[in-house]
Protein backbone atom coordinates (compact mmCIF):
# COMPACT_ATOMS: atom_id res chain seq x y z
CA UNK A 1 0.00 0.00 0.00
CA UNK A 2 1.39 3.95 -0.54
CA UNK A 3 1.93 5.82 2.56
CA UNK A 4 1.71 9.22 2.50
CA UNK A 5 2.20 12.20 5.38
CA UNK A 6 -0.76 14.23 6.81
CA UNK A 7 -0.96 17.33 8.92
CA UNK A 8 -1.12 16.92 12.32
CA UNK A 9 -5.02 16.61 13.84
CA UNK A 10 -5.96 14.92 10.28
CA UNK A 11 -5.83 11.16 11.84
CA UNK A 12 -8.08 9.72 14.82
CA UNK A 13 -10.53 6.78 15.09
CA UNK A 14 -13.17 6.71 12.39
CA UNK A 15 -14.10 8.54 9.73
CA UNK A 16 -11.09 10.95 8.42
CA UNK A 17 -11.32 14.09 6.40
CA UNK A 18 -9.02 14.10 3.28
CA UNK A 19 -6.53 17.03 2.88
CA UNK A 20 -7.38 18.29 -0.32
CA UNK A 21 -4.10 18.54 -1.85
CA UNK A 22 -3.89 14.18 -1.16
CA UNK A 23 -7.14 13.67 -2.15
CA UNK A 24 -6.77 15.16 -5.77
CA UNK A 25 -3.17 13.05 -6.03
CA UNK A 26 -4.85 10.33 -5.26
CA UNK A 27 -7.77 10.64 -7.58
CA UNK A 28 -6.09 12.06 -10.48
CA UNK A 29 -2.56 11.29 -10.24
CA UNK A 30 -2.84 7.47 -9.24
CA UNK A 31 -5.94 7.18 -10.14
CA UNK A 32 -7.20 5.19 -6.66
CA UNK A 33 -11.49 4.61 -5.96
CA UNK A 34 -13.58 4.25 -3.41
CA UNK A 35 -12.95 1.01 -1.14
CA UNK A 36 -8.77 1.19 -2.24
CA UNK A 37 -6.60 1.13 0.58
CA UNK A 38 -3.33 3.37 1.66
CA UNK A 39 -1.38 4.15 4.87
CA UNK A 40 -1.76 7.57 6.41
CA UNK A 41 1.12 8.79 9.07
CA UNK A 42 1.49 12.78 10.78
CA UNK A 43 5.11 11.71 12.55
CA UNK A 44 3.43 11.36 15.60
CA UNK A 45 4.81 7.96 15.41
CA UNK A 46 1.66 5.84 14.29
CA UNK A 47 0.68 4.44 11.10
CA UNK A 48 -2.93 4.51 10.10
CA UNK A 49 -4.21 2.18 7.37
CA UNK A 50 -7.45 3.43 5.72
CA UNK A 51 -10.13 2.86 3.27
CA UNK A 52 -11.43 5.42 1.02
CA UNK A 53 -15.07 5.97 1.38
CA UNK A 54 -15.46 8.96 -1.11
CA UNK A 55 -12.84 11.23 -3.44
CA UNK A 56 -13.08 14.43 -5.25
CA UNK A 57 -15.83 15.51 -6.84
CA UNK A 58 -17.56 14.26 -3.46
CA UNK A 59 -15.54 15.54 -0.16
CA UNK A 60 -12.64 12.99 0.05
CA UNK A 61 -12.80 10.93 2.97
CA UNK A 62 -11.80 7.42 4.69
CA UNK A 63 -12.49 5.22 7.57
CA UNK A 64 -9.30 4.13 9.55
CA UNK A 65 -9.63 -0.15 9.64
CA UNK A 66 -6.15 -0.44 11.08
CA UNK A 67 -3.54 1.20 13.31
CA UNK A 68 0.43 0.16 14.16
CA UNK A 69 3.58 2.11 14.94
CA UNK A 70 5.63 3.86 12.60
CA UNK A 71 8.64 2.57 10.81
CA UNK A 72 11.25 3.58 13.49
CA UNK A 73 13.86 6.46 12.84
CA UNK A 74 17.61 7.00 12.81
CA UNK A 75 18.80 7.48 16.90
CA UNK A 76 21.69 9.43 15.21
CA UNK A 77 20.35 12.98 14.98
CA UNK A 78 21.79 14.24 12.02
CA UNK A 79 21.55 17.87 10.82
CA UNK A 80 22.78 18.93 7.15
CA UNK A 81 24.16 22.69 7.21
CA UNK A 82 23.80 22.43 3.29
CA UNK A 83 25.19 25.45 0.84
CA UNK A 84 22.30 27.37 -1.04
CA UNK A 85 23.46 26.14 -4.94
CA UNK A 86 21.40 25.92 -7.84
CA UNK A 87 17.66 25.30 -7.35
CA UNK A 88 18.00 21.80 -9.12
CA UNK A 89 21.39 20.51 -7.13
CA UNK A 90 20.13 21.37 -3.59
CA UNK A 91 16.97 19.87 -4.34
CA UNK A 92 18.72 16.90 -5.19
CA UNK A 93 20.68 16.87 -1.84
CA UNK A 94 17.15 17.34 -0.07
CA UNK A 95 15.86 14.46 -1.52
CA UNK A 96 18.43 11.93 -0.91
CA UNK A 97 19.39 13.46 2.67
CA UNK A 98 16.04 12.66 3.75
CA UNK A 99 16.21 9.00 2.08
CA UNK A 100 19.81 8.40 3.68
CA UNK A 101 18.51 9.33 6.92
CA UNK A 102 19.27 13.43 7.70
CA UNK A 103 16.75 14.80 10.95
CA UNK A 104 16.77 18.13 9.58
CA UNK A 105 18.23 20.37 7.17
CA UNK A 106 19.20 24.53 7.96
CA UNK A 107 20.09 25.83 3.48
CA UNK A 108 23.54 27.72 4.33
CA UNK A 109 25.00 30.86 2.82
CA UNK A 110 28.05 31.29 2.64
CA UNK A 111 30.63 33.95 0.88
CA UNK A 112 31.86 32.23 -1.95
CA UNK A 113 28.43 30.59 -2.82
CA UNK A 114 26.33 31.41 -6.06
CA UNK A 115 23.04 32.24 -3.95
CA UNK A 116 23.59 34.95 -2.04
CA UNK A 117 20.22 35.59 -0.86
CA UNK A 118 17.48 33.67 1.52
CA UNK A 119 14.46 31.97 -0.23
CA UNK A 120 11.05 32.66 -0.40
CA UNK A 121 8.02 31.56 0.87
CA UNK A 122 7.51 29.45 -2.63
CA UNK A 123 10.82 27.69 -2.60
CA UNK A 124 10.44 26.60 1.15
CA UNK A 125 6.76 25.45 0.17
CA UNK A 126 8.71 23.75 -2.53
CA UNK A 127 11.60 21.90 -0.82
CA UNK A 128 9.16 20.88 1.68
CA UNK A 129 7.16 18.88 -0.82
CA UNK A 130 10.47 17.55 -1.81
CA UNK A 131 11.14 16.06 1.74
CA UNK A 132 7.72 14.40 2.31
CA UNK A 133 7.81 13.13 -1.16
CA UNK A 134 11.03 11.36 -0.50
CA UNK A 135 10.09 10.68 3.07
CA UNK A 136 6.92 8.83 1.72
CA UNK A 137 9.07 6.69 -0.51
CA UNK A 138 11.66 5.74 1.75
CA UNK A 139 9.40 4.75 4.80
CA UNK A 140 10.94 7.51 7.03
CA UNK A 141 8.97 7.77 10.41
CA UNK A 142 9.12 11.50 10.19
CA UNK A 143 9.66 14.02 7.28
CA UNK A 144 12.79 15.79 8.49
CA UNK A 145 12.40 19.46 9.34
CA UNK A 146 13.57 22.68 6.87
CA UNK A 147 15.42 25.56 8.59
CA UNK A 148 14.84 28.92 7.41
CA UNK A 149 18.37 30.17 5.45
CA UNK A 150 21.66 30.66 7.69
CA UNK A 151 24.65 32.90 7.59
CA UNK A 152 27.90 30.51 8.15
CA UNK A 153 28.93 32.68 11.02
CA UNK A 154 25.68 32.35 12.73
CA UNK A 155 25.52 28.57 11.92
CA UNK A 156 28.90 27.47 13.22
CA UNK A 157 27.75 28.80 16.79
CA UNK A 158 24.51 27.30 17.34
CA UNK A 159 25.07 23.94 15.26
CA UNK A 160 24.18 20.62 17.91
CA UNK A 161 26.40 17.98 18.12
CA UNK A 162 29.24 16.73 16.64
CA UNK A 163 30.14 19.15 14.27
CA UNK A 164 32.24 17.97 11.21
CA UNK A 165 33.36 19.69 8.05
CA UNK A 166 34.43 18.20 4.80
CA UNK A 167 37.23 20.46 3.20
CA UNK A 168 39.02 19.83 0.17
CA UNK A 169 42.28 21.41 2.34
CA UNK A 170 41.99 18.92 4.46
CA UNK A 171 44.96 16.71 4.28
CA UNK A 172 45.48 14.85 7.63
CA UNK A 173 42.10 13.42 8.36
CA UNK A 174 39.83 11.29 6.86
CA UNK A 175 35.98 11.40 7.92
CA UNK A 176 35.80 7.59 7.79
CA UNK A 177 39.28 7.50 10.07
CA UNK A 178 37.45 10.13 12.26
CA UNK A 179 34.45 8.37 12.79
CA UNK A 180 35.66 5.34 13.84
CA UNK A 181 38.31 6.82 16.23
CA UNK A 182 35.26 8.45 18.17
CA UNK A 183 35.50 6.82 21.93
CA UNK A 184 31.95 7.61 22.27
CA UNK A 185 29.25 7.96 19.14
CA UNK A 186 27.36 10.93 19.61
CA UNK A 187 23.63 11.65 19.52
CA UNK A 188 23.48 14.16 17.41
CA UNK A 189 25.97 15.59 14.28
CA UNK A 190 25.94 18.72 12.52
CA UNK A 191 27.57 18.51 8.78
CA UNK A 192 28.90 21.51 7.41
CA UNK A 193 28.90 21.63 3.05
CA UNK A 194 30.04 24.44 1.64
CA UNK A 195 29.04 25.80 -1.75
CA UNK A 196 30.72 24.85 -5.59
CA UNK A 197 33.42 26.88 -4.67
CA UNK A 198 34.29 25.67 -1.33
CA UNK A 199 34.52 27.64 2.08
CA UNK A 200 37.32 30.30 2.54
CA UNK A 201 40.12 29.33 4.44
CA UNK A 202 38.99 32.16 6.84
CA UNK A 203 35.65 30.75 7.13
CA UNK A 204 37.19 27.17 8.12
CA UNK A 205 39.33 28.67 10.86
CA UNK A 206 36.54 30.78 12.32
CA UNK A 207 34.57 27.45 12.10
CA UNK A 208 37.33 25.36 13.76
CA UNK A 209 37.37 27.97 16.18
CA UNK A 210 34.38 27.40 17.77
CA UNK A 211 34.72 23.80 17.91
CA UNK A 212 34.17 22.03 14.29
CA UNK A 213 36.24 19.40 12.76
CA UNK A 214 37.63 19.99 9.35
CA UNK A 215 37.83 16.33 7.58
CA UNK A 216 38.49 15.02 3.80
CA UNK A 217 36.01 13.05 1.86
CA UNK A 218 38.91 11.83 -0.52
CA UNK A 219 41.17 12.87 -3.07
CA UNK A 220 38.62 13.73 -5.84
CA UNK A 221 36.85 17.00 -5.75
CA UNK A 222 32.88 16.70 -5.41
CA UNK A 223 29.96 19.17 -6.45
CA UNK A 224 28.45 20.56 -3.49
CA UNK A 225 25.06 18.35 -3.66
CA UNK A 226 27.45 15.56 -4.07
CA UNK A 227 29.47 15.97 -0.93
CA UNK A 228 26.10 16.48 0.96
CA UNK A 229 24.96 13.34 0.06
CA UNK A 230 27.83 11.22 0.00
CA UNK A 231 29.13 12.77 3.66
CA UNK A 232 25.62 12.01 5.40
CA UNK A 233 25.60 8.34 4.47
CA UNK A 234 28.95 8.14 5.25
CA UNK A 235 28.25 9.33 8.71
CA UNK A 236 25.00 7.41 9.32
CA UNK A 237 26.70 3.98 7.81
CA UNK A 238 29.68 4.80 9.70
CA UNK A 239 27.67 4.95 12.64
CA UNK A 240 25.74 2.52 12.52
CA UNK A 241 22.80 3.26 10.94
CA UNK A 242 22.72 1.40 8.06
CA UNK A 243 22.92 -1.86 9.34
CA UNK A 244 25.90 -4.12 10.28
Amino acid sequence: MRRFFVPAGVLGDGEITLPPELARRLARVLRLKRGDRLVLADGGGRDYEVEIVALPPAPAMAIVVGERPSPPEPTLKLVLYQSLIRPQRFELALEKGTEVGVSRFVPLLSGRGQVKTAAGSQRAERWGRIVTEAAEQSGRGRVPAIDPPALLRDAIGSAPGLRLLPWEGERSQGLRSFLRGLAERPATASLFIGPEGGFAEDEVESARAAGCVTVSLGPRILRSETAGIVAAALVMHELGEMGD
